[in-house]
């Protein structure tokens, strides 16, 4: 019986598709290693995308933030074999969290590896990005990372999970703002239901948390409804509306900073009236609104159109945005399947990242350039570092993306009246 060679066994004369992947992927290993013994320069090429960006180098040495001034670069991937909760704190170049003083320059270049050791420091992670956004001036940003632990789990968990976890994450990046910038934030629910549910779950971390309130997008906060007016009399309160301390209708004149949390496809134009007659200016943090998801709904029959994404959602910058996705490829060799897993990676105002999972859980940086990459561009740069891309042009390229790679809003089109989802 014929036994296929294993693929340590092969050489480059028996199979040499199968040589140069094997050769790769140890390439990719070593690699990783090599980042914390040595400061050398490590080179990983890659192959141009469907928006031209070229590929360089990216130095992890002290001269990388100054090279990588010099147009659109992608990475190299590095990582290391130290403890993985001191990683994502040792590997920003110039101080964050060593030297707050700094914090803005250690974010400049990104991060060439990140693995935070709890939701607790992603969130501050996401702060400063915050603040440096605020601080620049923009107005309408985006924060995006998994509100549960687990590749893409989000509402594959109970949605109350998903939903208390959002709003305990906008809870300490409130407190953030106005501890360190003064700022008065109000965390802005759907609607009156959900924000008397939020007001009762979180009632002790509101009363710690200074600075920071509950509201809803339409600030219709009391139970009108004949539900509602029977709880009351059942609660001796008759058919008063309630303390008028902390649940006054359209109080948004005391924030100075809003974060909208829990929206669905549907009330999205509720956001985008909030924005434009609400807010007056004030900046707006949309926190794990999953806009990405959100967007794949519009111009559904009962959605709102495609155009809300093009007229008023291309505004909202992506200020801190991780997004997990897992894959697998099929080969010809054991073990005949590889499962592999990344996210596409931004920290302001830093450029956009591939980060490729290594198997000590940390995210490695493989590619970065100034502008978004779409998930077809992320994944081939994933399959690129590991050495499982295939060749430009090849028939098995085509039939495994097939001949749509984007989705229609990560198309450009003329009809997109701002780039700043894109920067």
């Amino acid at each position: 019986m014929y036994h296929p060679p294993k693929v340590k066994d092969i050489s480059p004369h028996m199979y040499p598709r199968v040589y140069e992947m094997s050769s790769s992927m140890n390439a990719v290993k070593t690699l990783c290693r090599s980042f914390s013994s040595s400061g050398e320069t490590k080179r990983l090429s890659t192959k141009p995308l469907l928006r031209s960006k070229s590929c360089k180098a990216k130095a992890f040495s002290s001269s990388s933030s100054s090279s990588s001034q010099n147009g659109k670069t992608k990475a190299a991937a590095t990582s290391t074999d130290k403890d993985e909760t001191s990683l994502p704190f040792r590997a920003i170049p110039g101080g964050t969290p060593e030297d707050p003083s700094n914090a803005r320059k250690g974010r400049n270049d990104g991060r060439p590896t990140y693995c935070p050791p709890s939701y607790a420091a992603m969130c501050m992670d996401a702060f400063g990005s915050v603040q440096d956004a605020l601080n620049d001036g923009e107005k309408l940003l985006e924060v995006e990372f998994p509100a549960v632990p687990g590749e893409d789990a989000d509402y594959k968990a109970a949605s109350d999970v998903y939903i208390d976890a959002n709003v305990q994450y906008a809870l300490v990046i409130g407190s953030s703002l106005y501890e360190k910038l003064g700022k008065r934030v109000q965390i802005c629910l759907p609607d009156g239901v959900e924000f008397r549910r939020a007001k009762k779950v979180f009632s002790n971390s509101l009363m710690m948390s200074e600075g920071v309130t509950l509201n809803t997008l339409d600030g219709k906060k009391q139970d009108a409804s004949i539900t509602g007016m029977f709880q009351k009399m059942s609660a001796g309160r008759g058919l008063r509306s309630g303390s008028a301390d902390d649940e006054m209708d359209d109080d948004f004149e005391n924030a100075d900073v809003f974060i909208i949390v829990n929206v669905s496809c549907g009330e999205l134009p509720d956001v985008e009236q909030f924005v434009k007659t609400t807010s007056g200016g004030r900046p707006i943090i949309m926190l794990n609104n999953q806009l990405d998801t959100l967007r794949a709904d519009l111009g559904l029959f009962s959605f709102p159109p495609k155009s809300l994404h093009y007229d008023f959602l291309s505004y909202f910058k992506p200020v801190f945005y991780l997004r997990s996705r897992a894959y697998s490829r099929s080969i010809t060799v054991s073990p005949f399947v590889v499962n592999y897993s990344g996210a596409v990676f931004r920290e302001y105002p830093a450029p956009w990242q591939v980060m490729i999972k290594q198997s000590n859980g940390v995210l490695a940086c493989i590619a970065e350039d100034e502008d978004r990459f779409t998930l077809g561009e992320a994944k081939e740069e994933m399959l690129i570092a590991l050495g499982l891309s295939d060749p430009e042009g090849s028939f098995m390229k085509t039939a495994r993306s097939g001949l749509v790679v984007n989705t229609w809003w990560e198309e450009e089109d003329d009809a997109e009246k701002s780039d700043a989802w894109r920067t």
